[in-house]
């Protein structure tokens, strides 16, 4: 197992990772997660951010850092929203069907699917070769 200070190291070694120092707290960003470690307390907490406002982890995307790292947390936490927000497309496009039949709506929900399922794809990859290199050490 991975300690959250040890996953906040690796955070800031990323190189495609925001970081922010502030007065008392230092933050790195990735895509849909912040890990923050609060310099006097020494406190980490790890908090996903695609949501309206920014909550901690869930218990088993805590177990998916601890166990392989930041890069691939922050893949499976990325992973999971992009899940949800397929869904809500797809709910969507249902609705629009069934009711309105809106075609621009339609069309438009379409290309914003296509466009979550490709960048779903490419991560999702990116998390099997992550976890790969993980297993290899």
């Amino acid at each position: 197992m991975i300690t959250l200070e040890e996953i906040f190291d690796q955070a800031k070694k990323d190189t495609r990772s925001a970081k922010l120092i502030n007065n008392g707290y230092q933050s790195v960003s990735l895509y849909d997660v912040k890990i923050i470690k609060d310099d006097y307390t020494h406190k980490v907490e790890i908090l996903n951010t695609s949501k309206r406002y920014y909550e901690p982890v869930t218990p088993y995307d805590l177990e998916t850092f601890e166990t392989y790292g930041w890069r691939c947390g922050v893949y499976a936490v990325t992973l999971s929203n992009y899940y949800r927000k397929l869904d809500d497309i797809e709910t969507k496009i249902r609705a629009e069907v069934n009711g309105k039949n809106s075609e621009k709506l339609v069309r438009e929900l379409k290309t914003k699917r296509i466009t979550f399922m490709s960048q779903y794809t490419q991560l999702n990859k990116q998390l099997n070769d992550s976890k790969k290199n993980t297993d290899n050490i």
